[in-house]
């Protein structure tokens, strides 16, 4: 039986993206004699019915609208809600995970030449000094500090979504803050216009959608011309999951190539990453990964803590942290419970605003995160887009802001924590050898 946590998981509180009526999808070409992903039944790919049956249950009490589920390239589960009308849907910011693939696809062709990317050298109003630090990879991982709200109402009335949102100030300095960003994330779509020559509808369109034989999708076209990017791309549930097996396969789709596993490894570090900052938590260049983490306190910490002026009680603290030897690994989760009875404090949330404010942002210890247990996307109102490396797993699942007896955009946050349950049913074993 699937079990359904009161707990949510800090990172979810983060997608956004508000919803809009679309114009109706149109079918788009797809490649010559492709095949979509076949059906198959769970058994025959090593899942059990009752597995099913159990994710069925919790996803239908947790108020889900379209639930897919495939593995090894086969859709052995595809059930939608009767009530549920649109057979493609808007994935909110799930579709920034599929934006980014665009992104790779240039980095594969040299069209840019890394994920570093200055903005600067795009566009001109990159070039005052605030802005001259801003890179692609800021924009992909929400370290921008470009000024923005939430959700959708930002961009309402705008004439030229582009040219508003390279205007826009800055809010912080560079690469110094994680904060969760639409106006960035759009912002995207405009970079690879700019070196593609095309939409970033156009690019994935016929570098991913085409041979992966998805035919019945739209991707809106903001205010000016280009591709949104942030959210409103239009696809059905089964699609969404032939992406995420793409993605699950490192770039390959049945015997063919379309992405560099090396590029798709940096958008989602699914095979460890080291060096991140403890305010990004487990986001990587637009996708998010669980997986087991540590971090290093050592002298160079020591040394940035007290570069940033941090409390002489707080390098004490962090210093006995070490222990004799000076220097010491261990979980993430350890090292913020220390913090917690450092700060005297049981939030885990306000014992990191106070070690951030307290450190300015600029003394996060070395974190490692391992090879990831699950890489996904999510957004609001419930969108998923799971990816179970170790076992060829993908899990899609639509929530509506319609659903009979729903109260509002968090209505059905225990979604927020069944990854954990489907990691131990779905991602974890494989009962039949892989065909």
């Amino acid at each position: 039986m699937v079990r359904v946590r009161s707990a949510v998981f800090v990172v979810l509180a983060i997608s956004t993206g508000c919803s809009v009526r679309a114009p109706a999808t149109v079918m788009q070409p797809v490649e010559a004699g492709c095949t979509p992903m076949p059906d198959a039944t769970p058994a025959s790919v090593g899942i059990a019915a009752a597995t099913i049956d159990s994710i069925q249950r919790a996803a239908v009490a947790l108020k889900t609208d379209a639930l897919v589920i495939v593995r090894d390239g086969k859709v052995v589960h595809d059930w939608r809600d009767p009530t549920f009308r649109d057979t493609v849907w808007n994935p909110q910011s799930v579709t920034k995970a599929v934006a980014s693939l665009g992104v790779a696809l240039l980095v594969d062709d040299g069209r840019i030449a890394s994920f570093d990317l200055p903005l600067r050298e795009l566009f001109p109003e990159f070039t005052a000094p605030d802005k001259a630090p801003v890179t692609l990879r800021m924009l992909m991982t929400h370290t921008s500090g470009i000024a923005a709200g939430r959700g959708e109402g930002q961009f309402r009335g705008v004439s030229d979504v582009g040219a508003w949102a390279r205007a826009r100030p800055m809010g912080e300095p560079a690469g110094t803050v994680f904060r969760y960003n639409n106006v960035g994330a759009q912002l995207v779509s405009h970079v690879v216009q700019a070196r593609a020559g095309m939409p970033l509808a156009q690019l994935v369109g016929a570098r991913i959608m085409r041979p992966l034989c998805i035919g019945y999708w739209g991707w809106d076209t903001a205010p000016g011309g280009a591709t949104w990017s942030y959210s409103r791309l239009r696809i059905r549930a089964r699609d969404l999951a032939a992406i995420g097996q793409l993605v699950a396969d490192t770039g390959v789709w049945r015997g063919r190539r379309l992405i560099a596993a090396a590029t798709l490894d940096s958008l989602t570090h699914r095979t460890g990453a080291r060096g991140l900052p403890l305010s990004a938590a487990s986001y990587g260049l637009t996708w998010q990964w669980v997986g087991a983490d540590s971090v290093r306190v050592d002298a160079s910490l020591f040394e940035r803590l007290a570069a940033a002026g941090a409390p002489d009680t707080l390098v004490a603290g962090v210093r006995r942290l070490a222990g004799a030897a000076g220097s010491a690994s261990m979980t993430t989760a350890r090292f913020k419970a220390a913090l917690d009875t450092l700060y005297g404090t049981s939030s885990r949330d306000s014992t990191m605003i106070r070690w951030y404010r307290e450190t300015r942002g600029a003394a996060d210890p070395e974190r490692w995160r391992g090879p990831a247990q699950v890489v996904y996307n999510s957004g609001s109102w419930g969108q998923w887009l799971l990816i179970f490396p170790e076992t060829r797993t993908v899990v899609v699942r639509y929530a509506s802001w319609n659903h009979a007896g729903r109260r509002g955009e968090n209505d059905a946050d225990g979604w927020s924590s069944i990854y954990a349950d489907l990691y131990r049913l779905i991602g974890t074993t494989r009962s039949a050898p892989r065909r």
